[in-house]
């Protein structure tokens, strides 16, 4: 099993990194550490501007993956490879592809609140295109080395969208020998006056929605092994932020969604709720591509 990471000389780079180092502990997984640098032109210069770039930039990827192999350490089976192309993304879902990596790790963009990710113009970019599951790094994650996954909980709708997502944290968490948690979230924003309907129709809609939620999870449930450790629940808030942080989370722990069922198979596509869940989530979040061929417990120890 291979995980790609794609490594950039700052925060973020460092911080994908550290949740490389963590997914790779104890699930027999390898690390392939991608530095992707710019394509340069083919055909030099009379001034030699396009050679001195070149070797300018080559200079920059082995101080980057210097840096990286001394940041990871000997404990972590990984290769580091430098890749050149016309882009960012393109570059990473070509190593990806390249290295039959299982899923991709990004480091969230500098301009958001610490302990949440925040989606940069090359994430954006690989949330339309990435055919891989996508696993995105709060800013300031930095768990110590000896943290391993301990848990992996699936933001489950209970609708057929859901069932990528609850398919690959079944995977996840079989291939790591971690417990599996499902949570459903019921979110009701205050409001200064009640719809047309009131308030009354309003909860009793929230609570037809629960039983149902709390109904899907249980059928998703039945389909798991009698040996496997799994739990479910369903939480209320008055936003996402709010039911997201009255869960009881652990360090080393993953937050796995889906992408919309409006987005393109086998393509990572957010919806509004999904864009909400990553903005707020105070752990790592895990995006499954609607629809994809999640391989993420392919040869997992017994």
């Amino acid at each position: 099993m291979n995980y790609l990471v794609a490594y950039s000389t700052d925060k973020g780079g460092r911080e994908a990194l550290a949740l490389g180092r963590m997914l790779a502990g104890g699930g027999h997984v390898s690390l392939t550490v991608c530095v992707v640098v710019p394509e340069v032109w083919g055909h030099p210069s009379l001034a030699r501007v396009d050679a001195e770039y070149a070797a300018f930039l080559r200079s920059h990827a082995e101080d980057a993956i210097a840096e990286a192999r001394d940041l990871l350490g000997g404990d972590v089976d990984a290769e580091y490879v430098t890749r050149a192309a016309p882009s960012a993304t393109e570059g990473i879902v070509s190593a990806a592809d390249e290295f039959g990596a299982s899923l991709i790790v990004l480091g969230s963009a500098r301009h958001g609140p610490l302990g949440r990710f925040t989606v940069g113009g090359v994430t954006n970019e690989m949330l339309h295109s990435a055919p891989v599951p996508v696993a995105l790094t709060p800013r300031g994650y930095r768990p110590s080395s000896e943290v391993r996954l301990r848990r992996v909980t699936c933001a489950f709708a209970g609708a057929t969208r859901s069932r990528t997502a609850f398919d690959a944290a079944t995977q996840l968490s079989y291939r790591h020998g971690v417990p599996l948690r499902l949570t459903s979230l019921v979110v009701r924003d205050r409001q200064m006056y009640p719809s047309q309907v009131g308030y009354d129709a309003e909860r009793l809609v929230a609570e037809q929605w629960r039983r149902q939620a709390e109904e899907a999870q249980q059928q998703a449930l039945a389909t798991l092994p009698e040996e496997a450790r799994a739990e479910a629940g369903v939480v209320s808030g008055r936003d996402w932020e709010d039911a997201l942080d009255s869960l009881p989370w652990e360090e080393g722990e993953i937050l796995v969604m889906g992408s919309s069922r409006l987005g393109p198979v086998a393509r990572v596509f957010l919806g509004s709720n999904s864009t909400k869940i990553l903005r707020h989530s105070p752990v790592p979040v895990l995006v499954v591509p609607r629809g994809a061929d999640v391989h993420l417990d392919d040869a997992a120890p017994a």
